[in-house]
């Protein structure tokens, strides 16, 4: 029987189907060319692409080519910053360890010890203790100097670095090491605790039945701490109570939404309290107020001085253009911008400016059309007070600590008496003499331009007439600047009241008795409120 032959049937219809298989594949061949080549073009046509890929590939080079070991995610580092800091000065890349920072304001707590700090010759100076932290119960001192936290030296450490140190996560234990007096070291051990932000360290009655509330930032919780001050102090006593004076000296600001919800306490419903204008229409925004003002129109005064930025200047721009509340003080320091904050995926992010705010009338503190986006002038109080610390004599003799120092070794002797009673000892010149003893000698600009005037007339050989007449200058500045000591006798002895009084009777004590009765500012605010009244 013959062999049957093998046939290989082809289904109906194959035939066509391989026929377009084929168009499709060249078409499609044709498609990732032209793919392709409009990806090459949009690379070189989108610069920020291009400038990417330009990046991507010099790193790539580097890493191929250069002889030594490099820290790429370091010199990645460097590029993100740099490319923020083309932007303005409020734009900026932020180190993982100072977004924790950031992350810990936005909740309104952090975990830690409960100290305020400042750097000192010797360490870290302790100007608060909270008594419900951990160094309030271990028994930290105002005063006491921090050298040491576990095994890290903190002697050389600034007052910013050191909180890496010494905050930490909940639960976690520390030993700080403390020099007290200035010769005793001593050890505490302690465990972390989470502790909400403390944004009014004080608010009460003056002596003329006016509240004042003391405002230290703007970070998450501040409006729900001013409002729980008015429900506790103001409404109970509203009939009685004159006016409100809010301090936001010094107040660098924080989360604009904090803001808004403090000046919509004070204003009629309807009121603008800020607008916001970006490149995009998409984050132009105005806020109003939607609630009663809770004080019924009290007279509303808010101190200002060239350090309140940001948010203080929301509520003071919005309250002064609104008509509701007077300023005094000093010049605000003029940011009218608002920032965003964007988390990498590494755990650092960056800080971006996204739009201007503007007040009633389309008053803007930082003007769309001016060339530099991030300088502005502030906010002009509508009453200037000069205040002391501002004055370069002052700045010098705070920042000695020697102030703290003599009323800290004093405390229990200078708190016996107010600092303006006529029988109450002498503390000015005991302070002159340990300022002295201490190495403290103060010299202006005009002292410093005398003395170095008359060296050079010395070398050169000026006359003997030219010599004396410029001595004659240094020898009378020099002796202004020894007696400003006693021209600023009022502010010394109030400090030395106040300092001593935070140090054996707390905050609270302190403010009552040695802030509100004499500060020029809270006595001027008063003065205006009893103004308004009539």
């Amino acid at each position: 029987m013959a062999a049957e032959e093998t046939q290989h049937i082809r289904p109906e219809g194959i035939e066509e189907l391989d026929r377009k298989s084929l168009k499709w594949g060249i078409l499609l061949f044709f498609v990732l060319i032209l793919q392709v080549s409009l990806s090459g073009w949009y690379v070189v046509s989108d610069k920020q692409v291009y400038y990417s890929i330009q990046l991507m590939y010099a790193m790539e080079y580097i890493d191929v080519f250069y002889p030594d070991e490099f820290d790429k995610a370091k010199m990645m580092s460097h590029a993100r910053r740099a490319v923020l800091d083309e932007l303005d000065r409020f734009s900026g890349y932020i180190e993982p360890k100072e977004m924790n920072l950031i992350r810990e304001e936005f909740s309104g707590s952090y975990g830690g010890i409960g100290i305020t700090i400042i750097q000192h010759d010797s360490g870290l100076l302790i100007t608060s203790v909270r008594d419900d932290g951990p160094a309030g119960k271990a028994g930290l001192h105002t005063g006491d100097i921090i050298i040491g936290a576990d095994s890290v030296n903190l002697s050389d450490f600034d007052a910013h670095d050191a909180t890496f140190v010494l905050r930490g996560p909940e639960g976690s234990k520390v030993e700080i090491k403390v020099v007290r007096d200035m010769y005793d070291t001593l050890k505490y051990e302690m465990t972390r605790q989470n502790l909400p932000l403390i944004h009014i360290p004080y608010a009460g009655l003056t002596a003329q039945k006016n509240l004042y509330i003391r405002l230290t930032d703007f970070e998450a919780g501040a409006s729900a701490g001013i409002a729980q001050t008015l429900d506790t102090l103001f409404l109970p006593h509203k009939d009685s109570i004159g006016g409100i004076i809010l301090d936001l000296r010094g107040n660098p600001g924080g989360l604009l939404n904090e803001a808004i919800t403090i000046a919509d306490l004070f204003l009629e419903p309807g009121t603008l309290i800020v607008g916001t204008k970006g490149r995009s229409r998409w984050v132009n925004e105005e806020s109003r107020s939607i609630t009663i003002d809770i004080t019924e129109g009290k007279p509303l005064v808010l101190l200002v001085d060239k350090f309140s930025a940001s948010a203080s200047e929301i509520i003071a721009g919005s309250l002064k253009y609104a008509g509701r509340a007077v300023l005094v003080g000093d010049t605000t320091f003029g940011k009218g911008l608002v920032q965003e904050y964007k988390g990498f995926t590494d755990g650092s992010g960056m800080r971006l400016t996204r739009s201007r705010y503007y007040f009633e009338g389309n008053k803007f503190i930082n003007d769309p059309n001016a060339e530099i986006i991030d300088s502005a002038a502030g906010i002009p109080p509508d009453y200037y007070v000069d205040f002391p610390n501002d004055d370069p004599f002052i700045r010098e003799l705070e920042n000695t600590f020697l102030l703290r120092e003599f009323a800290v070794l004093h405390a229990e002797d200078i708190t016996r008496y107010s600092p303006f009673v006529e029988k109450s000892p002498d503390w000015l010149e005991q302070f002159k003499r340990y300022a002295h003893d201490n190495g403290f000698h103060y010299a202006s600009k005009t002292t410093m331009m005398a003395a170095i005037t008359r060296s050079m007339i010395a070398f050169e050989g000026y006359s003997d007439k030219t010599f004396r007449t410029i001595d004659g200058i240094l020898k009378k500045s020099q002796e202004q600047d020894r007696n400003l000591i006693d021209d600023y006798s009022d502010y010394i002895r109030q400090r030395l009241f106040q300092i001593a009084l935070e140090n054996t009777e707390g905050t609270h004590e302190s403010y009552r008795l040695a802030v509100l009765p004499y500060r020029k500012d809270i006595v001027l605010a008063e003065k205006i409120i009893e103004e308004k009244k009539r």
